[in-house]
């Protein structure tokens, strides 16, 4: 299955205006033939008996692929071909290509559980990734074995958002970084099916974290309730309660560069919890307690590290955004109005503690994101020494 839909990778590819050449390795012929690709628009399909080919120039096929492309992706990756990339073995067209390429690489694994989870394989992933080759994350689902777990191949359509995405923002202006970037709302339960939330998506921590990764960054992403998919990044975690959401970040907050707190925590809860469901009734009374205020907990043990913050406000939005950023030790605040909230497009201003301001107006929150990380840098490269 994961090597049908390298066909639909293909189509995604074409649907996005690329151009693709495609390398069947003699393992991958067992499953899918040169005609499927042909016929869904790549613009050559090469097999193992190309190997030893040149092109129209006379140049040899893995040098003038090599050359063409603007980056390569194995899709589906064996925990074999992964072997070979590290150990150097070039005995086959593509092995040859990646070995000579200076492109980006993009493996996405496909395997059984076991095999993915084995030492050997991981420490071969990891020695990889050290040499700048970018993993896409396999799935947990069904796998062959009618068993589940993580070994799916990644969706199509994720994996030609990633590349895309990388291939657009190619000054790798967070390589190196490693962020950790919160989102989405939390909940607060009154009973066992009842609680108080707000209305954030989402949409702005999962671009926020989209656009990072393409940017270089290592990216770890903290989110409640969303309302959109969650993009390939290196690490995801789900919570559901502001208490989840402060011990995650809290622990996540000691291995990272810089925190990006985009998401809405509820900043009441009830007193007391009923372990069943209340009874419908004419009226209620409840009685909330605050919750935890995450960012002023973790700004007590920031040290050297960058914090970003969001402040949503309905009135005075810069003279309280930045009286905001004072009282929480950010170094970047974010305000944005209510009408920002659950939408695809919005209007942002950004300060940050040396003065800088910058105004986004009605922009997708992509473009958005790619704005306040552009702000980030731009502050990582002269604003801790004060310049503006």
């Amino acid at each position: 299955m994961a090597a049908y839909k390298a066909i639909e990778i293909l189509r995604e590819l074409r649907k996005e205006g690329k151009k693709v050449q495609v390398i069947l390795t003699k393992a991958a012929e067992k499953f899918i033939t040169k005609l499927s690709f042909e016929s869904l628009g790549a613009e050559k399909v090469f097999t193992d008996d190309d190997q030893f080919s040149v092109d129209e120039k006379g140049v040899s096929i893995h040098l003038s692929l090599s050359r063409w492309a603007d980056c390569i992706l194995i899709a589906p990756a064996s925990a074999d071909i992964i072997a070979k990339i590290k150990a150097g073995i070039s005995d086959n067209l593509l092995l040859t290509t990646v070995l000579v390429s200076k492109k980006p690489i993009f493996i996405a694994p496909c395997m059984n559980e076991n095999m993915l989870q084995n030492p050997i394989t991981v420490d071969n992933i990891e020695y990889l990734k050290k040499k700048d080759i970018i993993f896409i994350k396999a799935d947990e689902g069904l796998l062959a074995d009618f068993r589940t777990g993580k070994g799916r191949l990644q969706d199509p359509h994720k994996i030609v958002e990633l590349i895309i995405n990388y291939l657009n923002y190619s000054d790798k202006l967070l390589k190196g970084k490693k962020l950790l970037i919160t989102a989405g709302a939390t909940r607060e339960y009154l009973d066992p099916v009842r609680f108080i939330t707000n209305s954030s998506s989402g949409k702005m921590g999962t671009s926020i974290a989209k656009v990072a990764k393409a940017m270089g960054a290592y990216v770890h992403l903290i989110s409640g309730e969303i309302s959109t998919n969650v993009p390939i990044i290196d690490k995801y975690q789900g919570v559901e309660t502001t208490e989840e959401m402060l011990k995650a970040t809290k622990e996540a907050f000691k291995k990272c560069d810089i925190l990006i707190m985009a998401a809405a925590p509820v900043d009441f809860k009830p007193e007391k919890i009923s372990i069943s469901k209340i009874p419908k009734s004419k009226e209620m009374k409840l009685k909330l307690i605050q919750t935890p205020d995450i960012l002023w907990s973790l700004s007590k043990e920031k040290g050297n590290k960058v914090v970003v913050g969001f402040a949503l406000q309905t009135e005075h939005l810069e003279e309280n955004a930045l009286k905001k950023m004072d009282e929480k030790n950010m170094d970047i605040v974010i305000a944005n109005r209510e009408i920002n909230i659950g939408k695809d497009i919005g209007s942002v201003i950004m300060f940050d503690k040396f003065g800088r301001k910058k105004n986004i107006e009605n922009e997708k929150k992509e473009v958005i994101a790619h704005e306040i990380l552009i702000f980030l840098k731009e502050f990582l490269a002269g604003g801790k020494n004060g310049k503006k």
